[in-house]
């Protein structure tokens, strides 16, 4: 059994730290990274760099389709796992069909806070208060899932910066899928300030994945426009598909 991991990354000076934390398990994992900026010291054999200057969304679809093993699992260039949580989370996703199983993000504080969803930021707001809603359903971070699921979903090609992933979710949750978060895995950021979230564009997708599955501060049983999927064509690493910022090709 092996595990691809893929992640979209500008900071190559992180990159070891993640691989030395994927280390920590007995699990076989090989590691795709895609972007603009080429490494900066010699590779293992089980990581791959891709040269590409698309937007990060299609980045990580790319690392994605270039990375080995049944599972597959998202991860941040900071990302940071607890020792043996790749095989803690593979355990799980073995024995449960159809499931996308998470760490705890640490930064959250436990594992209840997963099923708190912001649906309007302080600047939003008179009140500049962030406003919540409760899940049904906990969402996840750096989660394992099956590659068929994956790919059966599809990664939007209207989402500029980030959270398709959280998109994905909601849609694999609309199809019948489910989230388990398990509490002996955790996942930290060594950077978690500086990530594209915190930026205007990252805004922008959230309230676009908002938008999308957000109704009366409930999740719509399906998607309000049906996901429009980036295709793996011969111009996939030059050309950005769907809307970008003027900075991407």
């Amino acid at each position: 059994m092996e595990i691809g991991i893929y992640c979209t990354s500008i900071r190559p000076h992180l990159w070891k730290g993640l691989y030395e934390s994927l280390s920590q398990n007995n699990v076989d994992f090989n590691l795709c990274i895609a972007g603009p900026c080429p490494p900066t010291e010699t590779l293992p054999v089980n990581v791959k760099y891709i040269q590409t200057n698309v937007k990060p969304p299609q980045c990580c679809f790319i690392a994605a389709n270039n990375t080995k093993g049944e599972y597959v699992g998202l991860l941040s260039d900071d990302a940071r796992l607890s020792p043996k949580a790749l095989d803690n989370l593979l355990e799980i996703a073995i024995h449960e069909k159809m499931s996308i199983v998470s760490p705890v993000w640490q930064i959250l504080g436990g594992p209840e806070a997963h099923y708190s969803l912001v649906v309007e930021w302080g600047y939003q707001r008179p009140d500049n208060k962030v406003r919540t809603i409760k899940l049904d359903f906990p969402w996840p971070i750096g989660g394992l899932m099956k590659r068929e699921d994956f790919n059966a979903i599809g990664v939007d090609n209207n989402f500029i910066g980030t959270f398709w992933e959280l998109d994905m979710t909601f849609e694999f949750i609309s199809r019948g899928g489910k989230v388990i978060i398990d509490k002996n895995s955790i996942f930290t950021e060594t950077e978690a300030n500086s990530h594209l979230g915190a930026m205007s564009v990252g805004i922008g997708d959230y309230q676009k994945a908002l938008d999308m599955w957000i109704d009366n501060d409930r999740v719509r049983p399906q998607r309000k426009i049906p996901i429009d999927p980036l295709i793996y064509n011969d111009t996939v690493l030059t050309v950005s598909q769907g809307p970008k910022l003027d900075c991407w090709n």
